[in-house]
């Protein structure tokens, strides 16, 4: 997929993660508040597996679009987390009308060819990992890409997944 669309930026595997709830400009004062709350769900939340399936994604004319690979197993277990942090950290992310839709970006800079081409490819990406915790990240902007600095880590230490 890099060497057919080069001009599509890929997100390399030291970057990929599966946000729950984006916070966009934070107060740094709140830094505490918010790894309080991450301790706080992470000591409800057992480790899960994870691991994508097919794919999808929104073009999105001159700025370029995203596509990502949702989750066939692990999607619930991220749904909940993204939930109760919402909640916990006061975020108001979701509602009724906008839920957690647990997926992975892939790249940026998309348009239908990328997003026709991965859904075809797909079904034979086998990806999966164990997810075995929660991570408050900065992230900076720039031409190169994103990049992030981690603030804070929880580990999930449930013996077994909350309903």
């Amino acid at each position: 997929m890099r060497t057919a669309f080069p001009d599509t930026r890929w997100v390399s595997a030291d970057k990929l993660h599966l946000t729950l709830v984006f916070l966009g400009q934070t107060d740094p004062a709140r830094i505490q508040a918010l790894a309080a709350a991450i301790d706080g769900v992470a000591s409800r939340g057992a480790p899960f597996e994870v691991g994508t399936g097919e794919a999808g994604g929104l073009p999105n004319g001159r700025r370029g679009g995203v596509a990502w690979l949702r989750l066939d197993e692990g999607g619930p277990e991220v749904a909940r987390l993204a939930l109760e942090l919402d909640a916990d950290m006061g975020s108001g992310t979701y509602d009724e009308r906008h839920r957690p839709r647990p997926h992975l970006t892939v790249a940026r800079r998309v348009d239908e060819s990328v997003i026709t081409a991965l859904r075809d490819l797909a079904p034979a990406i086998d990806t999966s990992w164990r997810a075995d915790r929660l991570v408050l990240f900065r992230s900076y902007t720039g031409p190169g890409g994103s990049r992030y600095e981690k603030l804070h880590s929880a580990l999930l230490t449930a013996d077994s997944p909350s309903a």
